[in-house]
């Protein structure tokens, strides 16, 4: 069965509109122009027909630029014309799935690059599904997979390439190849070491976002001269990267290098006791991860636009803005 969605006499008058606000007033003029677009057309043979074959659905929309235009026209002027025009050209890296599908969604939805690469050797379980938006329908599919449906039911024009053997070192360098930001949101020891082995090799920015009291990490590899030597912020030097990309798993000594666990909540702390106990990974929790996206995103679209950000470690928990005491 076809399912079809067609809305887009709706949308080219919101486009219309929002080129125009007055024509909101001016109902004669705005037909005119409508009329004008469709130029003697069948409604059908106007816009393009999206085909979403998993949902069996067509979905009729704006051309490709008034798409964008239209979908990101609230996005002003928080983010102007010419720095959408800017973001539209820059490539994202994304490593890992869990909570870099946030993180990837976030970007897509205020279009804060143009293109998406990401990379995830999983499959999507039902534990996943505390932090990872999608239906169940999705269980048992590539989160690789699953991530990019979701982006193309947001924004079918939206460019993403999947590399679902995951960031394998054989592929380490093409996949580096072209990107302006790469985000390490993986879980593997090893991989966290190579991903900053080969962006300090390109000079390219590195975003890690932890979920834990909300803690982001930029390193910006991309200004050698301004960073201290060695790996994030100077906390990992080239011995211990070298024993790092190796490792075979996590030791609290590599745990401490990446998260700093004095600094970590004590709740996580807790329950890094009890990992392999009672606990079969970090917790994490929906409201931590898609706020850690929303930052950074806002992180990565600075760096895109060649504003200040430093190479820092940065806490942005916001349960720990409020207050405890009630008055």
């Amino acid at each position: 069965m076809r399912e079809v969605c067609d809305t887009l006499e709706d949308q080219l008058i919101e486009l219309l509109v929002t080129r125009q606000p007055a024509l909101k007033q001016n109902p004669a003029a705005l037909a005119e122009q409508v009329q004008a677009y469709v130029n003697g057309r069948d409604w059908e043979q106007c816009g393009v027909w999206v085909w979403y074959p998993w949902r069996q659905m067509m979905v009729h929309v704006l051309d490709k630029e008034g798409f964008i235009e239209l979908r990101t026209n609230r996005n002003r002027n928080r983010i102007t014309r010419e720095e959408q025009a800017v973001l539209r050209q820059k490539t994202v890296g994304i490593v890992g799935l869990s909570v870099g599908s946030s993180y990837a969604l976030s970007l897509v939805m205020e279009r804060s690059c143009g293109r998406l690469r990401l990379a995830d050797f999983d499959t999507l379980e039902l534990s996943n599904m505390n932090r990872i938006r999608t239906g169940i329908y999705s269980l048992g599919m590539p989160k690789g997979v699953v991530a990019a449906r979701e982006i193309a039911e947001i924004d079918p024009f939206f460019p993403v390439e999947l590399h679902l053997n995951g960031f394998v070192a054989e592929h380490a360098s093409s996949f580096m190849e072209g990107l302006d930001v790469v985000c390490d949101a993986c879980d593997e020891v090893s991989i966290k070491a190579r991903i900053r082995m080969e962006a300090r090799e390109r000079k390219l920015p590195v975003i890690m976002e932890t979920s834990d009291r909300g803690m982001l990490d930029v390193e910006r590899y991309d200004q050698p001269d301004s960073i201290a030597p060695g790996y994030l912020h100077g906390r990992i030097d080239e011995a211990m990267m070298t024993e790092l990309i190796v490792a075979p798993g996590w030791k609290p000594a590599y745990l401490d290098l990446f998260v700093d666990l004095s600094q970590a909540s004590e709740r996580g702390v807790a329950s890094l006791q009890e990992v392999g106990q009672t606990l079969v990974g970090w917790p994490q929790l929906y409201s931590d991860v898609a706020s850690g996206g929303a930052f950074a995103t806002q992180a990565t679209r600075k760096i895109l636009l060649g504003e200040s950000m430093p190479d820092a470690r940065l806490y942005l928990a916001l349960d720990e803005q409020f207050s405890e005491s009630v008055n």
